[in-house]
């Protein structure tokens, strides 16, 4: 419940001036000073409001607890906000082996030190530590990569240009933001605790190959892109990030919700029936929220957040709505409205602003849903056997074969001229990142 909210700080402490900082090819030491003080001073703000606000939160949950772990978690807004230009200087260097860094060694820490609270009997205590710890060592981590330290802020020096860029930019986090956490805040108000933990469960599985492929290929494309920005290579970069994202997220997303029956229940265990459904359909709605990675990159690189803005304000206010609408169907409800809402606004940005970006609509959308209907019969495949053969075969078991059969099926693919094109672009684009 509390980190439904104070997980905003990672997107209202940054206040889209990291994206500024690496957009921008003519940025000088001052004026990334100027974004680097002007983050702390939100993060301070935001951190003294998260203590203010704390027993209002809990209030409005109806549970006390709230409280204090809101009050400990606000700290978090002030270390994300403090991170934020170090994690813009790093990718603008392109150190991505740092940046790899940031991400999976304070998590691998923070777990380790949660596990060993959590044995120690700190109970919810040791999740609220493992946050903490992740934003403490990520900082480290970022300001060491860095080699950069902020003079002091000075007046002037046109930053006008990079507040506005990061304004709009904020705007479409936020709402985005929103849009990923409402069905929280709602299920965790409407239905209660015991409902919202078993539609979390299903929603951090789903999310996990999203944060695992999304966030790393945007900090390796941001900057590359944002130089290539009228360059003729500028296009074919899109078209083959597209062709990876399309076939990362439906080869992971449509197989594991058509697993989604032998799968929770192998990695939730029984009483888990619940997040059977839940974790198939946020899944699906995954897909379209993956392949659509390619438009944010197109609008941050080409400075076009303003563009971006206003169709997320109109996509995301339909998502919100729909799940407003859900909620009266408990978290399977809420579930549905998010993943039409992902459609939806991945069918809106492909229609409209993809011509004021002057980006060639066909290509994209031919590269992103190629793999969508390739892995689909598979996914539909698994999910029938899954339902149908489970209760006389061991989950795990079951599982195991599913999985077998959908790389078996992947690699027929390659018998199919276009998927064997798109396969060895894939190979291609693998080998020359490790160069």
């Amino acid at each position: 419940m509390s980190l439904a909210i104070i997980g905003i700080a990672a997107v209202v402490s940054d206040f889209g001036l990291s994206m500024a900082a690496i957009q921008s090819q003519t940025i000088t030491q001052q004026q990334r000073s100027n974004l680097f003080w002007t983050n702390t001073a939100i993060g301070v703000a935001l951190f003294l409001i998260a203590l203010i606000a704390a027993p209002w939160i809990a209030a409005f949950y109806g549970e006390p607890a709230v409280t204090p772990i809101t009050q400990v978690l606000a700290v978090t807004f002030l270390l994300g906000a403090v991170s934020a230009q170090f994690r813009a200087e790093v990718s603008i260097r392109l150190r991505f082996k740092w940046l790899a860094a940031a991400d999976v060694a304070p998590a691998a820490l923070a777990l380790i030190v949660a596990i060993l609270l959590a044995l120690g009997g700190a109970g919810y205590w040791a999740l609220v530590a493992q946050q903490v710890v992740v934003a403490a060592l990520t900082l480290l981590v970022l300001v060491i990569a860095a080699a950069w330290f902020p003079s002091l802020p000075r007046r002037g020096h046109q930053m006008r240009s990079l507040y506005n860029f990061g304004a709009n930019s904020f705007g479409v986090q936020v709402l985005t933001y929103v849009t990923g956490n409402i069905d929280s805040v709602l299920i965790g108000r409407v239905s209660g605790p015991e409902q919202l933990g078993v539609y979390d469960r299903a929603y951090r599985l789903f999310s996990l190959p999203l944060q695992q492929i999304a966030a790393p290929m945007t900090r390796v494309a941001m900057p590359i892109l944002s130089k290539l920005q009228a360059d003729a290579r500028y296009e074919p970069y899109l078209h083959r990030a597209q062709t990876i994202l399309g076939y990362a997220f439906a080869g992971s997303l449509l197989v594991l919700a058509g697993c989604s029956n032998p799968l929770i229940e192998v990695l939730l265990g029984p009483g888990w029936g619940l997040a059977k459904p839940i974790f198939a359909v946020l899944a699906i709605g995954g897909v379209f929220q993956g392949i659509g990675y390619v438009y944010y990159w197109i609008f941050l690189s080409r400075a076009l957040t303003g563009v971006q803005l206003r169709w997320s304000v109109i996509s995301r206010s339909l998502t919100v709505a729909l799940m407003i609408l859900g909620v009266a169907w408990g978290p399977v409800g809420v579930a549905v409205a998010s993943t039409v809402g992902q459609a939806l606004n991945w069918s809106l940005l492909t229609l409209f602003p993809m011509r004021r970006a002057g980006i060639q609509r066909r290509p994209l959308v031919v590269a992103a849903l190629r793999p969508v209907l390739f892995f689909a019969p598979a996914a539909v495949g698994a999910w029938v056997l899954s339902w149908t053969l489970l209760s006389t075969i061991p989950a795990l078991v079951m599982l195991a074969i599913l999985l077998v059969a959908n790389l078996a099926y992947a690699a027929v693919g390659a018998l199919i001229p276009q998927i064997r094109s798109d396969y060895a672009s894939i190979l291609d684009t693998v080998k020359r990142l490790r160069r």
